[in-house]
């Protein structure tokens, strides 16, 4: 019986794998620092006639992981497929952001991955497992924008040691692959912080943010697609969305071009175009 493991799972994305992974027949690890959402999707894994149990984890704690992924071969054997998905998103130019943001930033959405990958791929080794590990990166990978800089060095980070990992065992039968989605509907906007903004301010910037993304982000299952898609044929990476697809392909055919577009979105920019989302959105009266 297969077994999956997805982190990040009480939400967006790591929701939607957690069901796909589980309608196919798989036993669902639901892993995530938020006990409720965790429990939700194990609730709804197990209304569709699933199997799923939760495992709380935080990504960015190395002992946490070796902790986890013991108790996961004890319980359930080496698992089949891996998901790293779990993630933040601190937005803010390179100096708003604070030393601690940057260590944050770094901590769980390239560290995590990372830890994550290595955890398991040992496991996979020693028990001779043809298994799959899927990185959950993002087109940021591929944009050096300055709304984030914490953010797309992380997941750039994350992507280019996917890409190691997966040279280094793919002679072993490991399958590994970096998923890179553009504008998703998830809770990512909604749970972000703004660098360089009081609380309250942070709270509405954060909000309207997220009413933008409800409306022009596609649906997680997209990418639960494309992560079932990446560990069928083996692929190095998947962008998913049009956006993803030209920073992909636009990075490695003009990344002079590709610079000098991300740097026309500077903040205060990005904040106009937040603001006026929020008033066509109903956000202001």
């Amino acid at each position: 019986m297969t077994v999956a493991v997805v982190t990040g799972a009480g939400s967006g994305i790591g929701q939607a794998s957690a069901l796909r992974f589980a309608a196919k027949g798989a036993t669902v690890i639901v892993a995530d620092i938020d006990a409720r959402g965790g429990n939700d999707t194990v609730a709804r894994v197990r209304a569709a006639g699933g199997r799923a149990e939760f495992r709380h984890l935080d990504v960015a704690d190395a002992a946490g992981w070796e902790e986890f992924a013991a108790a996961i071969v004890r319980d359930h054997d080496v698992p089949d497929v891996v998901v790293n998905n779990a993630g933040i998103l601190i937005a803010g130019g390179f100096l708003e952001q604070s030393g601690a943001d940057w260590r944050r930033m770094i901590a769980i959405n390239m560290m995590g991955p990372l830890f994550g990958s290595r955890v398991f791929v040992q496991r996979m080794v020693d028990a001779g497992k043809r298994g799959a590990i899927v990185n959950v990166c993002s087109v940021g990978a591929f944009l050096p924008t300055p709304l984030g800089p914490s953010y797309v060095t992380a997941k750039a980070g994350a992507w280019m040691g996917t890409q190691a990992l997966r040279a280094e065992f793919a002679g072993q039968g490991i399958r590994v692959s970096a998923v890179c989605p553009g504008l998703i509907n998830t809770e990512l906007s909604a749970n972000g912080t703004r660098a360089g903004l009081d609380a309250s301010s942070e709270a509405e910037w954060a909000a309207k943010l997220a009413r933008g993304q409800q409306v022009f982000g596609r649906p997680p299952d997209r990418v639960a697609v494309a992560i079932e898609r990446a560990i069928r044929w083996n692929l190095a990476t998947v962008p998913v969305g049009i956006e993803a697809w030209a920073g992909w392909y636009l990075s490695r055919l003009a990344p002079g071009v590709m610079r000098g577009i991300t740097g026309l979105a500077q903040m205060p920019l990005a904040e106009k175009v937040v603001q006026l989302s929020g008033r066509v959105l109903g956000g202001q009266r």
